[in-house]
């Protein structure tokens, strides 16, 4: 038997998705040199385009691909490996020259 409780007048609205097509963090190589010596694991993760599970995964396994350091409870991953495993090391600046040119 049906109660005589009160029934929706309107069908119930389907639950909002977190927009998928939301642009992702672009990575240049300035922005990882603006995070100083080193940075955290989950940072690094992103920097390399894998979740943050999988990097600790990695780092467990001693498979990261770049070379890191724990403190304590922390992971920390120094930028300049970071830069050199994603080739962006000597990149070029405005004047079309890298960072390592010597003037003659």
């Amino acid at each position: 038997m049906r109660s005589s409780g009160r029934t929706r007048s309107t069908p119930p609205q389907p639950a909002e998705k977190p927009a998928a097509t939301e642009p992702q963090q672009v990575w240049t190589a300035e922005r990882i040199r603006a995070l100083g010596a080193s940075t955290d694991l989950a940072t690094a993760a992103s920097v390399l385009g894998m979740s943050r599970s999988t990097a600790y995964k990695l780092i467990r396994r001693d498979a990261f691909p770049v070379p890191h350091f724990r403190i304590g409870a922390h992971y920390r991953i120094p930028t300049t490996p970071l830069l050199a495993t994603l080739h962006l090391l000597d990149t070029p600046n405005d004047e079309g020259t890298t960072g390592t040119d010597v003037p003659a």
